[in-house]
């Protein structure tokens, strides 16, 4: 849309061949230069150094410093990219001296946006939760506050839409072993579903709030994207979605502490990452609950905001900007 060719040299494979949307096909099929920028988008510890000319690493994590090499591999680029001003000052308390500049992630308006039709539960006030399973996303942090915050008689619904990858992992296990009220508010899981990217907004619209405690988010798309469909958002006060999630365009929980991010991902070795306040998230699932109204036009001004500033053309221009003036 902006006139811009672009090459795309697929990592960490050597070929194409995975590659299947047709615009990146034609992007990963022209010859590469060397006389134009390189954006590496990937972990930093993946970077391409090897280009001649002008490198630039994109790149973010969830957590309250960086890998050492993760650093290296940032200083040899020639600058820096990540999408939130939280990452940015990250990056730099963690030694980064390479330039930092702020390029904002973004969503697609023809697919997220208010109007579209959703299936709402009748006569259930339904909170709607987007996630990979796993400690970072906060599942056990959400369901102990759901159950706290609602009774069975409540007419509330949870909805969780998780995958899991691991296989270590039961999804059904690590609930029981949180001994939630056996006659708790109602949860519907829907584990490993697939649901079509096109048919996704219809899922965020056919709730009444979109919560997610996560510990730690290098930018927070599902949480952008359940704004630019006009929900209310419940999330945690830290990290990347910081950058557009504010009281006065969503409802951010307080962070109780900073904890070990207790991981497998070996990125997080050393690290932190926020650990949200349990009773502060129950008061932000009641106060939605019980102030529907208001709520909604929390959720209607946020739409509008990131439709104006948050979609994949503002980063394109954004891209474009910093490419001008590098």
């Amino acid at each position: 849309a902006l006139g811009v060719e672009v090459i795309h040299r697929p990592t960490p494979w050597p070929t194409p061949a995975q590659i299947t949307h047709p615009a990146l096909q034609a992007a990963a099929a022209r010859p590469l230069r060397n006389d134009v920028p390189q954006i590496s988008y990937d972990q930093a510890d993946l970077f391409y150094t090897a280009h001649p000319g002008y490198k630039i690493g994109f790149t973010m994590l969830e957590v309250d410093g960086l890998p050492t090499d993760w650093v290296a591999a940032c200083n040899a680029m020639d600058e820096v990219w990540t999408p939130s001003r939280w990452g940015a000052e990250t990056f730099a308390a963690a030694g980064v001296t390479r330039p930092i500049h702020i390029v904002p992630l973004g969503f697609d308006p023809a697919r997220f946006h208010p109007g579209l039709p959703g299936r709402p539960v009748r006569n259930r006030f339904t909170f709607l939760s987007i996630f990979e399973w796993g400690e970072r996303k906060a599942p056990d942090l959400l369901l102990r506050a759901y159950s706290a915050a609602f009774g069975p008689d409540d007419d509330v619904l949870l909805i969780i839409r998780t995958n899991n990858f691991d296989g270590d992992v039961s999804v059904s296990q690590q609930i029981a072993d949180l001994h939630l009220p056996r006659r708790g508010p109602p949860v519907a899981l829907l584990l490993n579903q697939q649901i079509a990217a096109a048919e996704l907004g219809s899922l965020y619209r056919s709730a009444d709030c979109f919560v997610l405690p996560s510990r730690g988010e290098g930018w927070g798309a599902p949480i952008l994207e359940a704004m630019a469909c006009g929900l209310p958002v419940i999330a945690t006060d830290w990290s990347g979605q910081t950058e557009f999630l504010t009281p006065e365009l969503g409802f951010p929980v307080q962070v109780r502490a900073l904890i070990p991010a207790d991981a497998k991902c070996e990125y997080y070795t050393d690290l932190r990452w926020a650990d949200a306040d349990f009773e502060h998230l129950v008061a932000q699932m009641r106060y939605v609950y019980e102030h529907r109204e208001a709520a909604r036009a929390v959720g209607v001004r946020a739409a509008a905001y990131v439709a104006e500033h948050f979609t994949w053309r503002h980063t394109a221009e954004r891209i474009m900007e910093r490419l001008e003036k590098r």
